[in-house]
Protein backbone atom coordinates (compact mmCIF):
# COMPACT_ATOMS: atom_id res chain seq x y z
CA UNK A 1 0.00 0.00 0.00
CA UNK A 2 1.22 3.31 -0.83
CA UNK A 3 1.80 5.46 1.83
CA UNK A 4 1.46 9.32 1.14
CA UNK A 5 -0.08 12.37 3.52
CA UNK A 6 -2.80 10.58 3.69
CA UNK A 7 -1.07 8.07 5.99
CA UNK A 8 0.54 11.12 7.81
CA UNK A 9 -2.51 12.59 9.09
CA UNK A 10 -4.92 9.63 9.64
CA UNK A 11 -2.12 8.43 12.35
CA UNK A 12 -3.37 11.70 14.26
CA UNK A 13 -6.81 10.47 14.77
CA UNK A 14 -7.06 9.05 18.03
CA UNK A 15 -7.94 5.19 17.78
CA UNK A 16 -9.81 5.20 20.83
CA UNK A 17 -12.12 7.75 19.81
CA UNK A 18 -12.35 6.38 16.42
CA UNK A 19 -13.45 3.13 18.00
CA UNK A 20 -16.36 4.24 19.82
CA UNK A 21 -17.07 7.74 20.41
CA UNK A 22 -20.38 7.42 17.97
CA UNK A 23 -20.78 3.91 17.86
CA UNK A 24 -21.68 1.59 21.10
CA UNK A 25 -20.09 -1.91 21.00
CA UNK A 26 -22.38 -4.53 21.22
CA UNK A 27 -20.36 -7.44 22.24
CA UNK A 28 -18.34 -5.32 24.95
CA UNK A 29 -16.59 -7.34 28.19
CA UNK A 30 -18.77 -6.40 31.20
CA UNK A 31 -17.02 -3.74 33.12
CA UNK A 32 -13.56 -5.03 34.18
CA UNK A 33 -13.31 -1.56 36.99
CA UNK A 34 -11.46 -1.62 40.33
CA UNK A 35 -13.99 0.12 41.49
CA UNK A 36 -16.79 -1.93 40.90
CA UNK A 37 -19.23 -3.79 43.48
CA UNK A 38 -18.68 -7.42 42.59
CA UNK A 39 -22.38 -9.05 41.71
CA UNK A 40 -24.09 -10.29 44.48
CA UNK A 41 -27.16 -11.65 43.75
CA UNK A 42 -28.76 -11.54 47.13
CA UNK A 43 -27.88 -7.56 47.65
CA UNK A 44 -29.77 -4.80 45.88
CA UNK A 45 -29.44 -4.64 41.82
CA UNK A 46 -25.88 -3.73 41.56
CA UNK A 47 -24.35 -1.24 38.89
CA UNK A 48 -23.53 -4.35 36.70
CA UNK A 49 -26.84 -5.28 36.55
CA UNK A 50 -27.73 -2.15 34.84
CA UNK A 51 -24.74 -1.90 32.77
CA UNK A 52 -26.10 -5.09 31.00
CA UNK A 53 -29.21 -4.46 31.14
CA UNK A 54 -28.13 -1.00 28.78
CA UNK A 55 -25.90 -3.54 26.81
CA UNK A 56 -29.73 -5.47 25.61
CA UNK A 57 -31.32 -2.04 25.00
CA UNK A 58 -28.71 -0.82 22.85
CA UNK A 59 -28.49 -4.35 21.64
CA UNK A 60 -32.23 -3.54 20.70
CA UNK A 61 -31.42 -0.09 19.27
CA UNK A 62 -34.04 1.15 22.62
CA UNK A 63 -31.28 3.82 23.08
CA UNK A 64 -33.71 6.27 25.67
CA UNK A 65 -34.64 3.36 27.92
CA UNK A 66 -30.55 2.53 27.69
CA UNK A 67 -29.51 6.02 28.67
CA UNK A 68 -32.08 5.44 32.04
CA UNK A 69 -29.94 2.03 33.00
CA UNK A 70 -26.66 3.53 32.51
CA UNK A 71 -27.67 6.95 34.60
CA UNK A 72 -29.11 4.26 37.56
CA UNK A 73 -25.97 2.16 36.82
CA UNK A 74 -23.39 5.30 37.03
CA UNK A 75 -25.81 6.61 40.03
CA UNK A 76 -24.81 3.70 42.39
CA UNK A 77 -21.11 3.63 40.97
CA UNK A 78 -20.04 7.62 40.34
CA UNK A 79 -16.43 7.17 40.24
CA UNK A 80 -16.83 4.48 37.08
CA UNK A 81 -14.49 5.63 34.14
CA UNK A 82 -16.12 2.82 32.17
CA UNK A 83 -19.62 3.94 32.45
CA UNK A 84 -18.97 7.57 32.78
CA UNK A 85 -17.44 6.79 29.34
CA UNK A 86 -20.40 4.65 28.06
CA UNK A 87 -22.59 6.96 28.85
CA UNK A 88 -21.07 10.33 27.51
CA UNK A 89 -21.31 8.02 24.02
CA UNK A 90 -24.93 7.07 24.65
CA UNK A 91 -25.42 11.04 24.93
CA UNK A 92 -23.39 11.60 21.62
CA UNK A 93 -25.57 9.01 20.01
CA UNK A 94 -28.78 10.92 21.08
CA UNK A 95 -27.24 14.42 19.96
CA UNK A 96 -27.02 15.75 23.44
CA UNK A 97 -23.51 16.83 23.38
CA UNK A 98 -24.09 19.64 25.84
CA UNK A 99 -24.28 16.50 28.15
CA UNK A 100 -21.71 14.66 27.35
CA UNK A 101 -19.18 17.73 27.79
CA UNK A 102 -20.64 18.39 31.39
CA UNK A 103 -20.21 14.70 31.90
CA UNK A 104 -16.56 14.57 30.31
CA UNK A 105 -15.55 17.66 32.72
CA UNK A 106 -16.68 15.79 35.90
CA UNK A 107 -15.04 12.99 35.00
CA UNK A 108 -11.50 14.74 35.11
CA UNK A 109 -12.49 16.70 38.13
CA UNK A 110 -12.65 13.92 39.51
CA UNK A 111 -10.12 11.93 38.11
CA UNK A 112 -7.74 14.91 36.85
CA UNK A 113 -4.72 12.03 36.22
CA UNK A 114 -6.79 9.63 34.24
CA UNK A 115 -5.34 9.98 31.18
CA UNK A 116 -8.54 8.24 28.66
CA UNK A 117 -10.64 11.07 31.32
CA UNK A 118 -8.53 14.24 29.50
CA UNK A 119 -8.24 12.54 25.52
CA UNK A 120 -12.20 12.28 26.01
CA UNK A 121 -12.38 16.14 27.24
CA UNK A 122 -10.12 16.78 24.74
CA UNK A 123 -11.85 15.17 21.92
CA UNK A 124 -15.72 16.39 22.61
CA UNK A 125 -14.14 19.91 23.54
CA UNK A 126 -11.57 20.95 20.69
CA UNK A 127 -13.30 23.02 18.67
CA UNK A 128 -14.55 24.94 21.24
CA UNK A 129 -11.99 24.73 23.96
CA UNK A 130 -9.69 28.04 24.32
CA UNK A 131 -6.02 27.33 22.26
CA UNK A 132 -4.20 27.68 25.48
CA UNK A 133 -6.38 25.60 27.55
CA UNK A 134 -6.14 22.89 24.97
CA UNK A 135 -2.59 23.29 25.66
CA UNK A 136 -2.41 22.81 29.27
CA UNK A 137 -4.46 19.78 28.91
CA UNK A 138 -2.27 18.03 26.60
CA UNK A 139 1.01 19.19 27.88
CA UNK A 140 -0.71 17.66 31.28
CA UNK A 141 -1.38 14.31 29.42
CA UNK A 142 1.91 14.31 28.07
CA UNK A 143 3.16 14.53 31.46
CA UNK A 144 1.19 11.36 32.58
CA UNK A 145 2.20 9.40 29.35
CA UNK A 146 4.99 10.42 28.05
CA UNK A 147 4.74 8.03 25.07
CA UNK A 148 0.97 8.98 23.59
CA UNK A 149 1.91 9.45 19.91
CA UNK A 150 -1.31 10.67 19.03
CA UNK A 151 -0.98 13.51 21.94
CA UNK A 152 2.64 14.42 20.54
CA UNK A 153 0.92 15.35 16.86
CA UNK A 154 -2.15 16.83 18.11
CA UNK A 155 0.04 19.71 20.48
CA UNK A 156 2.88 19.57 17.71
CA UNK A 157 0.06 20.45 14.64
CA UNK A 158 -1.03 23.26 17.23
CA UNK A 159 1.95 25.00 17.51
CA UNK A 160 3.01 24.69 13.98
CA UNK A 161 -0.76 26.60 12.83
CA UNK A 162 0.25 28.98 15.80
CA UNK A 163 3.46 29.77 14.32
CA UNK A 164 5.10 28.81 17.87
CA UNK A 165 8.21 27.38 16.27
CA UNK A 166 10.12 27.39 19.23
CA UNK A 167 7.53 25.04 20.92
CA UNK A 168 6.76 22.98 17.93
CA UNK A 169 10.65 22.44 17.34
CA UNK A 170 10.97 21.67 21.70
CA UNK A 171 8.36 18.89 20.97
CA UNK A 172 9.52 17.45 18.00
CA UNK A 173 12.53 16.85 19.50
CA UNK A 174 11.46 15.34 22.01
CA UNK A 175 9.03 13.50 20.11
CA UNK A 176 12.15 11.64 17.74
CA UNK A 177 14.13 10.84 20.70
CA UNK A 178 11.16 8.85 22.16
CA UNK A 179 10.46 7.77 18.79
CA UNK A 180 12.94 7.35 17.11
CA UNK A 181 11.19 4.90 14.56
CA UNK A 182 8.63 6.92 13.66
CA UNK A 183 8.76 8.68 10.45
CA UNK A 184 5.85 11.28 11.08
CA UNK A 185 7.66 13.00 13.51
CA UNK A 186 10.31 13.15 11.19
CA UNK A 187 8.20 14.68 8.76
CA UNK A 188 7.15 17.14 11.18
CA UNK A 189 10.49 18.48 12.46
CA UNK A 190 11.44 18.66 8.80
CA UNK A 191 8.10 21.10 8.28
CA UNK A 192 9.09 23.36 11.36
CA UNK A 193 12.68 23.45 9.93
CA UNK A 194 10.72 24.40 6.62
CA UNK A 195 9.07 27.29 8.21
CA UNK A 196 12.33 28.43 9.71
CA UNK A 197 13.87 28.88 6.14
CA UNK A 198 16.44 26.00 7.47
CA UNK A 199 16.23 24.16 4.13
CA UNK A 200 19.24 22.44 4.86
CA UNK A 201 18.42 21.18 8.15
CA UNK A 202 14.68 20.72 6.65
CA UNK A 203 16.33 18.03 3.98
CA UNK A 204 17.54 15.79 6.55
CA UNK A 205 14.39 15.12 8.26
CA UNK A 206 13.14 14.40 5.20
CA UNK A 207 15.37 12.07 4.08
CA UNK A 208 15.16 10.70 7.43
CA UNK A 209 11.01 9.88 7.27
CA UNK A 210 12.01 8.69 3.81
CA UNK A 211 14.44 6.19 5.33
CA UNK A 212 12.03 5.06 7.67
CA UNK A 213 8.97 4.69 5.22
CA UNK A 214 10.29 4.60 1.69
CA UNK A 215 6.81 4.96 0.07
CA UNK A 216 5.74 8.46 1.38
CA UNK A 217 5.45 11.20 -1.26
CA UNK A 218 4.76 14.22 0.61
CA UNK A 219 8.28 14.56 2.05
CA UNK A 220 9.80 14.40 -1.48
CA UNK A 221 7.05 17.31 -2.79
CA UNK A 222 8.92 19.16 0.72
CA UNK A 223 12.47 18.24 -1.06
CA UNK A 224 11.57 19.64 -4.42
CA UNK A 225 10.48 23.01 -3.10
CA UNK A 226 13.80 22.75 -1.18
CA UNK A 227 15.55 22.19 -4.53
CA UNK A 228 13.80 25.02 -6.09
CA UNK A 229 14.80 27.56 -4.05
CA UNK A 230 18.44 27.39 -4.83
CA UNK A 231 17.36 26.64 -8.57
CA UNK A 232 20.88 25.13 -9.45
CA UNK A 233 21.34 22.80 -12.41
CA UNK A 234 21.66 20.03 -9.71
CA UNK A 235 19.02 21.17 -8.06
CA UNK A 236 17.40 20.62 -11.31
CA UNK A 237 18.04 17.61 -11.68
CA UNK A 238 17.35 16.48 -8.42
CA UNK A 239 13.81 17.46 -9.25
CA UNK A 240 13.60 15.53 -11.97
CA UNK A 241 14.98 12.65 -10.42
CA UNK A 242 12.13 13.43 -7.49
CA UNK A 243 9.13 13.71 -9.55
CA UNK A 244 10.39 10.29 -11.14
CA UNK A 245 10.52 8.90 -7.69
CA UNK A 246 7.37 9.72 -6.49
CA UNK A 247 5.37 8.54 -10.05
CA UNK A 248 7.07 5.10 -9.92
CA UNK A 249 5.41 5.24 -6.34
CA UNK A 250 1.96 6.71 -7.19
CA UNK A 251 1.95 6.52 -11.05
CA UNK A 252 -1.55 8.67 -11.04
CA UNK A 253 -0.23 11.10 -8.64
CA UNK A 254 -1.59 14.28 -10.48
CA UNK A 255 0.27 17.08 -8.31
CA UNK A 256 3.79 15.17 -9.62
CA UNK A 257 2.25 14.79 -12.83
CA UNK A 258 1.80 18.29 -13.47
CA UNK A 259 4.59 19.96 -11.66
CA UNK A 260 6.76 17.27 -13.69
CA UNK A 261 4.96 18.53 -16.72
CA UNK A 262 6.10 22.21 -15.87
CA UNK A 263 9.59 21.20 -14.76
CA UNK A 264 10.48 20.39 -18.35
CA UNK A 265 8.83 23.26 -19.85
CA UNK A 266 10.81 25.55 -17.47
CA UNK A 267 13.67 23.88 -18.13
CA UNK A 268 13.48 23.93 -22.14
CA UNK A 269 12.67 20.11 -22.20
CA UNK A 270 9.83 21.57 -24.28
CA UNK A 271 9.25 18.26 -26.32
CA UNK A 272 8.70 16.38 -23.10
CA UNK A 273 7.08 18.83 -21.54
CA UNK A 274 4.61 19.12 -24.47
CA UNK A 275 3.57 15.30 -24.51
CA UNK A 276 2.87 15.20 -20.86
CA UNK A 277 0.45 18.52 -20.95
CA UNK A 278 -1.19 16.95 -23.41
CA UNK A 279 -1.56 13.77 -22.21
CA UNK A 280 -3.03 15.80 -18.88
CA UNK A 281 -5.29 17.79 -21.18
CA UNK A 282 -6.55 14.44 -22.30
CA UNK A 283 -7.29 13.01 -18.64
CA UNK A 284 -9.54 16.08 -17.89
CA UNK A 285 -12.66 14.66 -18.64
CA UNK A 286 -12.35 11.23 -17.10
CA UNK A 287 -10.64 12.82 -13.76
CA UNK A 288 -11.90 15.80 -12.47
CA UNK A 289 -9.57 15.12 -9.40
CA UNK A 290 -6.94 16.74 -11.99
CA UNK A 291 -7.95 20.27 -12.73
CA UNK A 292 -8.32 20.38 -8.90
CA UNK A 293 -4.92 19.74 -8.38
CA UNK A 294 -3.65 22.09 -10.55
CA UNK A 295 -6.07 25.19 -8.85
CA UNK A 296 -5.12 24.20 -5.27
CA UNK A 297 -1.36 23.98 -6.40
CA UNK A 298 -0.77 26.62 -8.59
CA UNK A 299 -3.99 29.23 -8.81
CA UNK A 300 -4.77 28.79 -4.91
CA UNK A 301 -1.37 29.35 -4.16
CA UNK A 302 -1.03 32.63 -6.45
CA UNK A 303 1.70 31.22 -8.77
CA UNK A 304 -0.23 32.52 -11.21
CA UNK A 305 2.50 32.41 -14.07
CA UNK A 306 2.88 29.01 -13.42
CA UNK A 307 -1.14 28.46 -14.09
CA UNK A 308 -1.22 30.43 -17.28
CA UNK A 309 1.65 27.84 -18.91
CA UNK A 310 -0.09 24.83 -17.12
CA UNK A 311 -3.32 25.57 -18.43
CA UNK A 312 -2.89 26.52 -21.31
CA UNK A 313 -0.63 23.89 -22.67
CA UNK A 314 -2.75 21.86 -21.19
CA UNK A 315 -5.48 23.08 -23.83
CA UNK A 316 -3.78 21.70 -26.67
CA UNK A 317 -4.66 18.58 -25.48
CA UNK A 318 -8.63 19.40 -25.84
CA UNK A 319 -8.77 22.33 -27.08
CA UNK A 320 -12.93 22.51 -26.47
CA UNK A 321 -12.67 21.54 -22.63
CA UNK A 322 -14.41 23.85 -21.28
CA UNK A 323 -13.54 23.58 -17.76
CA UNK A 324 -9.50 24.26 -18.59
CA UNK A 325 -11.21 27.51 -20.90
CA UNK A 326 -12.38 28.60 -17.40
CA UNK A 327 -9.00 28.24 -15.26
CA UNK A 328 -6.88 28.96 -18.28
CA UNK A 329 -9.28 32.53 -18.02
CA UNK A 330 -8.94 32.31 -14.39
CA UNK A 331 -5.13 32.40 -14.24
CA UNK A 332 -4.92 35.06 -16.89
CA UNK A 333 -6.97 37.53 -15.14
CA UNK A 334 -4.97 37.18 -11.81
CA UNK A 335 -1.88 38.34 -14.18
CA UNK A 336 -4.24 40.84 -15.26
CA UNK A 337 -4.14 40.16 -18.83
CA UNK A 338 -8.25 40.71 -19.34
CA UNK A 339 -8.23 40.34 -23.15
CA UNK A 340 -6.62 36.97 -22.82
CA UNK A 341 -9.26 35.76 -19.88
CA UNK A 342 -11.75 37.41 -21.96
CA UNK A 343 -10.92 35.18 -24.61
CA UNK A 344 -11.05 32.10 -22.54
CA UNK A 345 -14.04 32.69 -20.86
CA UNK A 346 -16.21 32.98 -24.02
CA UNK A 347 -14.93 29.27 -25.05
CA UNK A 348 -17.04 27.91 -22.28
CA UNK A 349 -20.11 26.07 -23.09
CA UNK A 350 -23.89 27.23 -21.60
CA UNK A 351 -23.89 24.03 -19.62
CA UNK A 352 -20.52 24.41 -17.84
CA UNK A 353 -21.42 24.73 -14.01
CA UNK A 354 -19.89 28.31 -13.69
CA UNK A 355 -21.25 29.92 -17.18
CA UNK A 356 -23.32 32.64 -15.15
CA UNK A 357 -20.95 33.23 -13.09
CA UNK A 358 -18.78 33.67 -16.18
CA UNK A 359 -21.24 35.90 -17.91
CA UNK A 360 -20.76 38.69 -14.84
CA UNK A 361 -17.18 38.21 -14.94
CA UNK A 362 -16.23 39.08 -18.66
CA UNK A 363 -19.07 42.21 -18.36
CA UNK A 364 -16.26 43.34 -15.54
CA UNK A 365 -13.49 42.69 -17.59
CA UNK A 366 -14.71 44.38 -20.81
CA UNK A 367 -15.46 47.33 -18.09
CA UNK A 368 -11.62 46.98 -16.79
CA UNK A 369 -10.91 47.39 -20.20
CA UNK A 370 -13.01 50.73 -20.44
CA UNK A 371 -15.05 49.39 -23.00
CA UNK A 372 -18.51 49.84 -21.16
CA UNK A 373 -20.47 49.92 -23.91
CA UNK A 374 -19.07 46.80 -25.19
CA UNK A 375 -19.98 45.27 -21.65
CA UNK A 376 -23.51 46.50 -21.39
CA UNK A 377 -24.13 45.26 -24.95
CA UNK A 378 -22.14 41.92 -24.17
CA UNK A 379 -25.44 41.80 -20.75
CA UNK A 380 -28.10 42.90 -23.24
CA UNK A 381 -26.93 39.75 -25.34
CA UNK A 382 -27.09 37.42 -22.54
CA UNK A 383 -30.41 38.78 -20.94
CA UNK A 384 -32.36 38.08 -24.13
CA UNK A 385 -30.83 35.17 -23.48
CA UNK A 386 -31.74 34.71 -19.91
CA UNK A 387 -34.81 37.30 -19.16
CA UNK A 388 -35.34 35.73 -15.48
CA UNK A 389 -31.67 35.57 -14.71
CA UNK A 390 -31.65 37.79 -11.23
CA UNK A 391 -28.02 38.08 -11.08
CA UNK A 392 -27.76 39.56 -14.99
CA UNK A 393 -30.84 41.85 -14.66
CA UNK A 394 -29.20 43.17 -11.45
CA UNK A 395 -25.50 43.17 -12.92
CA UNK A 396 -27.40 45.23 -16.20
CA UNK A 397 -29.29 47.44 -13.88
CA UNK A 398 -25.71 48.76 -12.39
CA UNK A 399 -24.16 48.98 -15.15
CA UNK A 400 -27.04 51.44 -16.68
CA UNK A 401 -27.19 53.23 -13.10
CA UNK A 402 -23.28 54.31 -13.32
CA UNK A 403 -24.37 55.53 -17.11
CA UNK A 404 -26.66 57.50 -15.73
CA UNK A 405 -29.57 55.26 -17.66
CA UNK A 406 -31.80 55.21 -14.38
CA UNK A 407 -35.05 55.10 -16.63
CA UNK A 408 -33.46 51.77 -18.16
CA UNK A 409 -32.18 50.46 -15.08
CA UNK A 410 -35.35 51.27 -13.09
CA UNK A 411 -37.73 49.76 -15.79
CA UNK A 412 -35.26 46.30 -15.94
CA UNK A 413 -35.59 45.74 -12.31
CA UNK A 414 -38.97 46.69 -12.35
CA UNK A 415 -39.64 44.20 -15.15
CA UNK A 416 -37.81 41.30 -12.97
CA UNK A 417 -39.81 41.79 -9.92
CA UNK A 418 -42.21 41.40 -12.23
CA UNK A 419 -41.60 37.56 -12.85
CA UNK A 420 -39.79 37.75 -9.08
CA UNK A 421 -41.58 39.92 -6.75
CA UNK A 422 -40.28 38.79 -3.77
CA UNK A 423 -36.50 38.63 -4.73
CA UNK A 424 -34.59 40.74 -1.85
CA UNK A 425 -31.94 41.11 -4.15
CA UNK A 426 -33.67 43.08 -7.39
CA UNK A 427 -35.47 44.76 -4.46
CA UNK A 428 -32.48 45.98 -2.72
CA UNK A 429 -30.74 47.10 -6.20
CA UNK A 430 -34.60 49.66 -6.63
CA UNK A 431 -34.44 51.25 -3.53
CA UNK A 432 -30.67 52.04 -3.67
CA UNK A 433 -31.80 53.16 -7.10
CA UNK A 434 -34.42 55.11 -5.75
CA UNK A 435 -32.24 56.93 -3.52
CA UNK A 436 -30.08 58.23 -5.75
CA UNK A 437 -32.72 59.39 -8.22
CA UNK A 438 -34.32 61.48 -5.36
CA UNK A 439 -36.93 59.34 -4.49
CA UNK A 440 -36.40 59.08 -0.71
CA UNK A 441 -39.60 57.88 0.89
CA UNK A 442 -39.88 55.26 -2.04
CA UNK A 443 -36.55 54.11 -1.02
CA UNK A 444 -37.28 53.95 2.87
CA UNK A 445 -40.16 51.79 2.03
CA UNK A 446 -38.69 49.45 -0.32
CA UNK A 447 -36.01 48.58 2.61
CA UNK A 448 -38.84 47.93 4.66
CA UNK A 449 -40.94 45.54 2.31
CA UNK A 450 -37.20 43.77 2.39
CA UNK A 451 -36.96 43.55 5.94
CA UNK A 452 -40.85 41.90 5.92
CA UNK A 453 -39.48 39.49 3.61
CA UNK A 454 -36.03 38.45 5.01
CA UNK A 455 -35.88 40.04 8.88
CA UNK A 456 -32.39 38.82 8.54
CA UNK A 457 -31.12 40.72 5.54
CA UNK A 458 -28.20 42.87 6.83
CA UNK A 459 -27.67 45.36 3.77
CA UNK A 460 -31.42 46.30 4.37
CA UNK A 461 -31.24 46.98 7.72
CA UNK A 462 -28.40 48.93 7.74
CA UNK A 463 -29.47 50.69 4.87
CA UNK A 464 -32.65 51.43 6.48
CA UNK A 465 -31.40 52.52 9.71
CA UNK A 466 -28.08 54.38 8.09
CA UNK A 467 -30.84 56.22 6.17
CA UNK A 468 -33.04 57.02 9.36
CA UNK A 469 -29.73 58.19 11.20
CA UNK A 470 -28.07 60.51 8.06
CA UNK A 471 -31.69 62.10 8.18
CA UNK A 472 -31.77 62.71 12.03
CA UNK A 473 -35.36 61.23 12.63
CA UNK A 474 -35.80 57.19 14.44
CA UNK A 475 -32.72 57.16 16.47
CA UNK A 476 -33.90 54.50 18.85
CA UNK A 477 -35.46 52.20 15.77
CA UNK A 478 -32.10 52.94 13.83
CA UNK A 479 -30.27 51.71 16.21
CA UNK A 480 -32.36 49.15 16.90
CA UNK A 481 -31.75 47.84 13.00
CA UNK A 482 -28.35 48.42 12.56
CA UNK A 483 -27.55 46.67 15.99
CA UNK A 484 -29.50 43.71 14.12
CA UNK A 485 -27.24 44.04 11.33
CA UNK A 486 -24.02 44.48 13.18
CA UNK A 487 -25.06 40.75 15.12
CA UNK A 488 -25.25 38.89 11.80
CA UNK A 489 -22.06 40.92 10.08
CA UNK A 490 -20.01 41.88 12.60
CA UNK A 491 -16.30 42.37 10.67
CA UNK A 492 -18.72 44.76 8.21
CA UNK A 493 -16.74 48.10 7.98
CA UNK A 494 -20.00 49.88 6.49
CA UNK A 495 -22.15 48.30 9.07
CA UNK A 496 -20.14 49.42 11.86
CA UNK A 497 -19.83 53.30 10.13
CA UNK A 498 -23.40 52.92 10.23
CA UNK A 499 -23.37 52.06 14.34
CA UNK A 500 -21.07 54.66 14.89
CA UNK A 501 -22.61 57.28 12.71
CA UNK A 502 -26.11 56.67 14.94
CA UNK A 503 -24.25 57.13 17.94
CA UNK A 504 -22.61 60.28 16.59
CA UNK A 505 -26.46 61.21 15.64
CA UNK A 506 -27.38 60.48 19.17
CA UNK A 507 -24.91 62.84 21.05
CA UNK A 508 -23.00 59.46 22.03
CA UNK A 509 -19.65 60.72 21.04
CA UNK A 510 -17.50 58.46 22.83
CA UNK A 511 -19.36 55.45 21.50
CA UNK A 512 -19.40 57.16 18.07
CA UNK A 513 -15.38 57.53 18.21
CA UNK A 514 -14.89 53.59 19.75
CA UNK A 515 -17.25 52.34 16.43
CA UNK A 516 -15.70 54.55 13.57
CA UNK A 517 -12.05 54.22 14.00
CA UNK A 518 -13.06 50.30 13.99
CA UNK A 519 -14.87 50.77 10.71
CA UNK A 520 -12.23 53.61 9.11
CA UNK A 521 -9.26 50.93 9.58
CA UNK A 522 -11.22 47.94 8.35
CA UNK A 523 -12.32 49.80 5.50
CA UNK A 524 -8.61 51.03 4.54
CA UNK A 525 -9.70 55.02 5.63
CA UNK A 526 -12.24 55.28 3.02
CA UNK A 527 -13.67 58.92 2.31
CA UNK A 528 -16.81 58.92 3.93
CA UNK A 529 -16.00 56.94 6.87
CA UNK A 530 -13.07 59.28 7.56
CA UNK A 531 -14.98 61.63 7.51
CA UNK A 532 -17.88 60.58 9.77
CA UNK A 533 -14.93 59.43 12.55
CA UNK A 534 -13.31 63.26 12.05
CA UNK A 535 -16.81 64.70 12.71
CA UNK A 536 -16.85 62.53 16.02
CA UNK A 537 -13.39 63.05 16.97
CA UNK A 538 -14.00 67.01 16.58
CA UNK A 539 -17.27 66.52 18.91
CA UNK A 540 -15.23 64.47 21.05
CA UNK A 541 -12.54 67.47 21.72
CA UNK A 542 -9.52 65.69 19.88
CA UNK A 543 -9.18 68.51 17.15
CA UNK A 544 -5.93 67.19 16.19
CA UNK A 545 -7.10 63.66 15.30
CA UNK A 546 -10.01 65.49 13.32
CA UNK A 547 -7.55 67.56 11.08
CA UNK A 548 -5.25 64.05 10.65
CA UNK A 549 -8.19 61.98 9.61
CA UNK A 550 -9.70 64.44 7.31
CA UNK A 551 -6.40 64.53 5.65
CA UNK A 552 -6.44 60.74 5.09
CA UNK A 553 -9.82 61.32 3.62
CA UNK A 554 -8.92 63.04 0.78
CA UNK A 555 -5.94 61.61 0.15
CA UNK A 556 -8.24 58.68 -0.30
CA UNK A 557 -10.80 60.30 -2.18
CA UNK A 558 -12.29 58.47 -5.48
CA UNK A 559 -13.92 59.93 -8.51
CA UNK A 560 -17.24 59.39 -6.87
CA UNK A 561 -16.34 61.15 -3.59
CA UNK A 562 -16.30 64.70 -5.26
CA UNK A 563 -19.45 65.80 -2.96
CA UNK A 564 -17.34 64.75 0.28
CA UNK A 565 -14.24 66.01 -0.76
CA UNK A 566 -15.86 70.16 -0.89
CA UNK A 567 -17.30 69.51 2.48
CA UNK A 568 -14.22 68.36 4.10
CA UNK A 569 -12.44 71.02 2.22
CA UNK A 570 -14.39 73.19 3.88
CA UNK A 571 -14.35 71.72 7.89
CA UNK A 572 -10.31 71.62 7.05
CA UNK A 573 -10.32 75.53 6.18
CA UNK A 574 -13.02 76.24 9.18
CA UNK A 575 -10.35 74.82 11.64
CA UNK A 576 -7.67 76.16 10.28
CA UNK A 577 -9.38 79.83 11.15
CA UNK A 578 -9.41 78.87 14.25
Amino acid sequence: MKKGLVCILLICIPFFFLAGCTQLEQNQEPLQDKTHQKINPESDLSPNYYYLESRIHIKNKEYQKALVSLEKALAKDPGSFILTRDLIRLYLRLNNRKKAVELAGNLVRQDPDNVDGLLLLVQLKKNSMEKQELINILNRILVLDPKNKETFLRLGKIYIEKKNNPEALKLFKKMVKQFPGYYVAWFYLGEIYMNKNEYELAKTKFLKAIELEPDLVEPRFQLIKIYSIKNTDDDKDRILETYKEILEIEPDNNRARIGLALHYYKTGLKKEAQSLFIELGQDVESDSRLVMAAFDEYISNKKYKDAVIIFSQMLKGDPDNSTLHFFCGMAYEAVKDFKKAIFHYLKIRPDHSQFKKIILSVASLYKQLGKEQTAINYLEDKYRAYPKDIDIIVYLASFYEKDKHYEKATSLLKKGLGDSPDNTSLLFRLGALQDKTGFKEKSLETMKRIIEIDPKDASALNYLGYSWADLGIKLDKALLLIKRAYKIRPDDGYIIDSLGWVYYKKGEYKKAVEYLEKAAKLTSFETIISEHLGDAYLKADQPDKALDVYKKALSNAKDTDKEAVIEIKKKIKAMQKK
